[in-house]
This record gives C-alpha cells, structure tokens and sequence, in this order.
C-alpha cells in the first residue's frame, strides 16, 4: 500500500511539473526595448565610472552621485518601449 501511493505521489508531481513548463519564461522583450536598456546600462556604468575615477568625490557625494545614477537607469528602464 505504502508503494501504491508513494507511485501516485510521484506521478502526480510530474504531472504537475510538466503541465507549468510551458508557462515558465517571461514575455519576451522587443529589439527597441533590448536596445533602450543596453544604452541606459551604458549611461549607468559610465557614470559609475566617473564616480569612482582617481580624482572624483569621495564619500557621501560619491554615495549621492552613485544612487542618482542608480535612480536614473532606473526611470530610463521604465521608459523604454515594451
């Protein structure tokens, strides 16, 4: 009996893994979207770049000059199009 419904057990939750597969995943994003992202990663890493250079800022400026760089790929992330 014991083996009749660990069998049951295990049909059932394979049953239900491969029923959600097809459902795994994201909607896919378009080449305009992909493109607006990469360009505000860009702005994003270059600002980094230039809060982090020899002769920039150091502490709570950095840490501004940092989380509005963060805020600003943010909105530019939400800009692009869908």
């Amino acid at each position: 009996m014991k083996n009749a419904i660990t069998t049951a057990t295990l049909i059932l939750i394979l049953a239900c893994g491969f029923a959600a597969a097809p459902h795994a995943g994201g909607p896919k994003h378009s080449p305009a979207h992909d493109a607006a992202v990469k360009r505000c990663t860009e702005a994003y890493e270059a600002a980094a770049a230039g809060a982090h250079a020899p002769n920039s800022p150091k502490g709570e400026a950095r840490k501004r000059a940092m989380h509005a760089a963060a805020e600003a790929k943010k909105d530019c992330i939400a800009r692009a199009p869908k």
